[in-house]
């Protein structure tokens, strides 16, 4: 039998000015796919300001610029995409206010 995929989306308001975007893909209770994205608002609109995910079966990080261009890749985690995105939400929730400082600047 096979195992029928779910997939979750939200947004999660870290402050006035901070947000995180989190969408999931689990099947049974593994995440097998999962994109969480930075975003900070600005003069009334929301802009990216990382990324993570494992698009390419590998746990990245990319940064964005003031114009919008997404960076390479940094690998940031080595374990199951489980952990990774765990580890993800948590750094971004521990250190939001870090990640955006300089993007903003």
């Amino acid at each position: 039998m096979m195992v029928r995929a779910n997939e979750t989306s939200y947004r999660d308001r870290l402050d006035t000015d901070a947000a995180m975007d989190v969408r999931f893909l689990t099947r049974g209770v593994k995440v097998v796919d999962y994109a969480i994205v930075l975003l900070a608002r600005e003069r009334g609109l929301w802009h990216a300001v990382r990324v993570y995910d494992n698009t390419h079966a590998v746990n990245d990080m990319h940064r964005y610029n003031r114009d919008g261009v997404k960076r390479p890749a940094e690998t940031f985690h080595h374990g199951s995409a489980g952990e990774a995105m765990r580890s993800a939400l948590d750094a971004i929730r521990d250190d939001y206010s870090e990640m955006i400082d300089p993007w903003r600047r």
